[in-house]
């Protein structure tokens, strides 16, 4: 950061980027629409006669589960909503395919689901389309469902989380393994501790404790537990990583198949944050030091490790697809550049010029204009009481109804 910025002017910025990640939040009729239709596909799915022996579970993992999912730059554009599907241990002789296919056929028999199938099988999950045949206009979205087995104890080794603290190896005792096509022995193998591996319940607990780092194991076990209501509050690393991907939704909204991916931002961010309290300060250390995570192995490529399940690469495509890294880079240094070009702003419509390319126009006037409102509700609230003390000045009143109007207070 070049230029350095007042106590008041740090406020300025932190308040902005507060009413941004506010602004980027899905709304409440869009949360409602997603979790009734994520429970009612997972009540049809647990109900399965043929599999509701194995105790089903199905839950959102994600951005949805992370409390980090945004607003497509479009707003015609779908939301992305990811499940997992749970199976308490499976038959012996059940491969993945087997796994995959029976949780395929529920869906294909379903007058209501199977007309959202997308016809392509994807590569681990089934993908319902609703936008595309559902009658529902507030439906704007997908949910890609991930078919999974896990312990016989994962329940009660979930449950008993609550209560004691956590390593990785309890975190490693509630993965779960998954259905991958792409897997040498995915029509072959029986044996499920040979199947690819994946812990989303830990990636979200280890997430929780990033995000809090000062609170109890109880209150970051409670984040692993299924979504069940609309959550306004967020927290510093939350919002951070909610910007960082609006900045990479913009800078790559023509180019999305090489886009870096939400999964490497959110971990790198998680990485580097140190418990700022303020989104300002946050955020600048986020940006500068999130690369730092990235190592290499014997093979001098890239690795961004799962924090909950190392033998994992978040950047395994890297070296296959030699874009994706290079985006990535390309990304970081534009973040950096413009966040601090925007710090830099000479005036208030130079930063509001640079916000406006950075992250839209539309978000930032949203933005802007909920700013105001709390301000002005603020001040009318503050004008009251010192109405009541005796204290009021026309000056006073006049010098923050004016900051109130401004983008900046300039």
């Amino acid at each position: 950061m070049g230029k350095i910025l007042s106590k008041e002017q740090k406020e300025e910025f932190k308040d902005i980027l507060e009413t941004l990640g506010e602004s980027l939040d899905i709304t409440q009729t869009q949360y409602d629409n997603l979790t009734k239709s994520y429970k009612a596909v997972g009540g049809f799915l647990q109900n399965d006669p043929e599999l509701e022996s194995y105790k089903p579970i199905v839950t959102p993992q994600g951005s949805l589960r992370l409390g980090t999912i945004i607003q497509p730059i479009n707003p015609n554009d779908d939301l992305d909503v990811d499940l997992v599907y749970r199976l308490t241990e499976k038959d012996p002789e059940w491969t993945q395919k087997d796994l995959k296919d029976k949780v395929g056929v529920r869906l294909k028999g379903s007058d209501r689901y199977a007309p959202m199938l997308e016809k392509k099988e994807g590569r681990r999950c089934w993908t319902l389309l609703y936008r595309d045949n559902s009658d529902n206009p507030k439906e704007k979205y997908h949910m890609d469902i991930l078919p999974s087995v896990v312990d016989g104890k994962y329940v009660e080794r979930m449950t008993r989380l609550f209560s004691e603290s956590f390593s990785a190896q309890t975190i490693d005792r509630i993965s779960i393994r998954i259905t991958d096509k792409e897997a040498e022995d995915y029509a072959t193998s029986t044996c499920k501790e040979e199947w690819l591996k994946s812990n989303p319940d830990g990636y979200a607990l280890w997430f929780a404790s990033r995000c809090k780092a000062d609170e109890s194991v109880k209150l970051m076990a409670e984040a692993i537990v299924p979504i069940e209501k609309y959550n306004k509050d967020k927290t510093v690393l939350q919002r951070i990583v909610q910007i960082l991907k609006r900045h990479r939704d913009m800078m790559f909204r023509y180019d999305t198949d090489d886009k870096p991916i939400s999964i490497i931002i959110t971990t790198l961010a998680a990485r580097a944050y140190n418990g700022e309290k303020n989104l300002l300060e946050g955020l600048v250390n986020v940006i500068e030091n999130m690369e730092k995570s990235i190592i290499k192995n014997d093979k001098g490529e890239d690795v961004v490790p799962n924090p909950v399940n190392p033998e994992e690469n978040f950047a395994d495509k890297w070296p296959t697809h030699p874009k994706r890294r290079e985006n990535f880079y390309k990304w970081l240094a534009a973040v950096k550049k413009d966040v601090h070009e925007i710090l830099d702003g000479a005036n208030r419509i130079q930063i509001q010029n640079t916000m406006n390319r950075v992250f839209g126009k539309d978000l930032i006037t949203k933005a802007s204009s909920l700013l105001v409102e709390r301000r002005k509700s603020k001040l009318a609230t503050g004008a009251a009481l010192l109405t009541s003390a005796g204290k009021v000045t026309a000056s006073t009143v006049g010098r923050i109804v004016n900051t109130a109007n401004t983008f900046y207070g300039e």
